[in-house]
């Protein structure tokens, strides 16, 4: 086993209590988007046992996989075995950053160029995932913390922060979502 993850040792018996039944995944938006098993919580949750026990090694693919998470916790409410799914990704999270992985996933981005350092971000960040920069730099994200909910994106008002694309939240990809619903409501 590989001494970098054990952190998630108090995870062991959770992991162990998922039967991998799938109904996780049914509500989980990232699965939907993808399709592929390992973007589901339950596909998440064998990739991190598999980092725990030390039969997968640690990869930058691995990495990008588990950092792509909402925290929505519509998987935790659907889990017949009470799996604590997000904490257990939050965990997982730290412990790639501390070994190296420097992955953004799903995490609110910084363009530092656009940033008023008016602080209106941090207020609103409910996981305590943004805090001040050291000497008047921009907010900083603490990409383990951050669920990508977007709100900070939402509240900036310089439109310094902002999510990806490619997982349908972004403010292009969710204008196109509403655009084309209005069209089929027009017909």
């Amino acid at each position: 086993m590989e001494k970098k993850f054990d952190t998630l040792q108090k995870w062991r018996d959770d992991l162990n209590i998922c039967i991998r039944c799938g109904y996780c995944f049914e509500l989980c938006h990232l699965f939907r988007l993808f399709s592929w098993e390992a973007d589901s919580p339950r596909g998440k949750l064998l990739l991190i046992y598999g980092l725990l026990s030390g039969d997968v090694e640690s990869s930058l693919d691995i990495a990008e996989k588990i950092f792509q998470c909402f925290h929505c916790k519509n998987c935790e409410k659907s889990c017949s075995a009470k799996v604590p799914v997000t904490d257990i990704i939050k965990d997982a999270k730290t412990a790639l950053i501390e070994i190296g992985y420097d992955v953004e996933g799903v995490a609110s981005r910084v363009n530092e160029d656009l940033c008023s350092r008016c602080g209106l971000c941090v207020s609103v960040c409910k996981p305590e995932a943004l805090s001040f920069g050291e000497n008047g730099k921009p907010p900083i994200v603490d990409k383990a913390k951050c669920e990508g909910c977007g709100v900070c994106a939402a509240t900036c008002p310089s439109g310094a922060i902002y999510q990806e694309k490619g997982f349908g939240v972004s403010q292009s990809e969710l204008l196109g979502k509403l655009i084309s619903s209005l069209e089929g409501v027009a017909q």
